[in-house]
């Protein structure tokens, strides 16, 4: 039992995550959300131009 729960108390430890490390990934993902977000931009007016031509 006392195995257990100083493995709980080293893992409640190696919870705890650095606060630069947490933006830097952040970043990352906000700079992915927006090149996705512009390629599904970019589509959807491809598709209205396309509508309006033959329109």
């Amino acid at each position: 039992m006392e195995t257990q729960t100083n493995s709980a108390k080293k893992n409640q430890g190696q919870k705890q995550t650095n606060p630069q490390t947490d933006s830097e990934n952040l970043q990352g993902t906000f700079a992915a959300v927006l090149i996705v977000g512009g390629i599904i931009l970019l589509s959807w007016f491809g598709v209205f131009g396309l509508f309006l031509e033959r329109a």
